[in-house]
């Protein structure tokens, strides 16, 4: 999906039809929100927008005390965009926030939910943010048909970012989400991405890295409908880097479902060239969805436990690669589909398997397309088209 064309406004409020809205740390709540006078709350320019409009953020940090709250649509053919302005770095910072953070055992009131909280509301666009310090995120509650591209969630107090409830035709291209963690609950909760507690159509997260967040890379809890999920990484989760006692993270690299009894729904997920490596739980694991899972060329390695782990599931595993995990390449009850995937063959699969296992590889910055630079890393030296690869498209 391609950034909106700009209509242009001249001499008119920012209230009007397709606008551009400017904001900057260092404007007024008092000025016409044009470039040469912008607004400083983005909330008032979120207020301000209407179908067409295009909110542009000038460089620096906004500390905001309350969260924004996004709670009208644009429509199919005018969406609402919200981006940083011609590559300048923006930072939306959420401390100041209530829940930031909440204490241990405490509730978090759903309207304080996210540094962007995004609540019945469809056909927006976001681009180029980074979103730190607050309590989530982005977090987006039976909202559908919005996209979100090179955005940077990292040190929350919950997770990253999150999709709940009744979702549907939300894409999520290029996300980095890392240091995630939730005091609140010891670690229990706060994930890279997560689509949680719902149901809805055309999904799609694609060429997302999440890191080093103290519960799960990525996590499907209770969502009973497909979600795709493409050129993803997932790596270093679960590890308690903030010393929480007792520590209640999970860690795995892709938890795709779970709940409790009368929660866990079908839902078919389809992953493809993705990577689990160095989480302190399983790699890939269906963790008891039901549902007909389709995972096509990914690799878990040196995961901590298992490199993929279906049970409740009926999972078509091709192609796929699991090597040099703690306990075992798979656990896969015999309703598993299992063709062409390193297990299948005689050969053990470890560390020299592959042309480099150098980690650093996939942890550089972006290139404005938002890929990531392509490498040798997990890259089978057999040559086999087999397992995830770094060379997105």
């Amino acid at each position: 999906m391609k950034l909106v064309s700009v209509w242009t406004v001249a001499a008119l409020l920012p209230s009007c039809l397709g606008a551009e809205i400017y904001v900057s740390p260092s404007g007024s709540d008092d000025a016409t929100g044009a470039i040469a006078s912008p607004l400083k709350s983005i909330q008032a320019a979120v207020d301000l927008a209407t179908a067409g409009s295009t909110i542009y953020l000038r460089e620096g940090t906004y500390s905001p005390t309350t969260n924004i709250q996004i709670t009208k649509s644009g429509s199919a053919g005018s969406p609402i965009v919200l981006q940083a302005y011609e590559g300048e770095k923006v930072v939306i910072d959420g401390e100041e926030m209530p829940g930031t953070p909440a204490e241990l055992d405490a509730s978090l009131d759903n309207d304080d939910r996210g540094i962007l909280h995004i609540q019945d509301a469809e056909y927006w666009e976001f681009y180029d943010l980074e979103l730190i310090n607050g309590p989530y995120g982005v977090y987006s509650r039976d909202a559908s048909n919005n996209h979100y591209e090179r955005i940077i969630t990292r040190d929350n107090y919950e997770s990253g970012f999150q999709l709940q409830g009744a979702a549907s035709n939300n894409s999520v291209f290029y996300l980095d989400s890392y240091g995630n963690r939730d005091p609140r609950k010891n670690g229990e909760s706060a994930d890279g991405f997560a689509c949680k507690e719902g149901e809805g159509e055309g999904n799609i997260l694609r060429g997302a890295r999440l890191w080093n967040n103290v519960d799960d890379g990525l996590d499907l809890w209770e969502f009973k409908s497909a979600v795709t999920i493409e050129d993803t990484i997932s790596w270093g989760n679960g590890v308690n880097r903030w010393d929480f006692s007792p520590f209640e993270g999970d860690g795995n690299g892709f938890k795709l479902g779970g709940g409790g009894d009368g929660e866990i729904g079908p839902a078919n997920h389809i992953i493809t060239n993705c990577i689990a490596f160095e989480n302190s739980k399983d790699g890939f694991t269906d963790n008891s969805q039901t549902g007909d899972f389709t995972l096509t060329r990914n690799t878990a390695s040196n995961n901590a436990a298992v490199g993929f782990k279906f049970a409740s599931a009926v999972a078509t595993l091709n192609d796929n690669i699991a090597a040099a995990n703690g306990e075992k390449p798979t656990s896969l009850s015999a309703d598993q589909i299992s063709e062409g995937n390193s297990w299948d063959g005689s050969e053990s699969w470890t560390d020299s398997s592959f042309i480099s296992v150098d980690t650093t590889l996939v942890q550089g910055s972006r290139a404005a397309s938002g890929l990531i630079e392509a490498s040798d890393f997990l890259l089978p030296k057999s040559g086999e088209a087999i397992g995830a690869t770094t060379h997105w498209s």
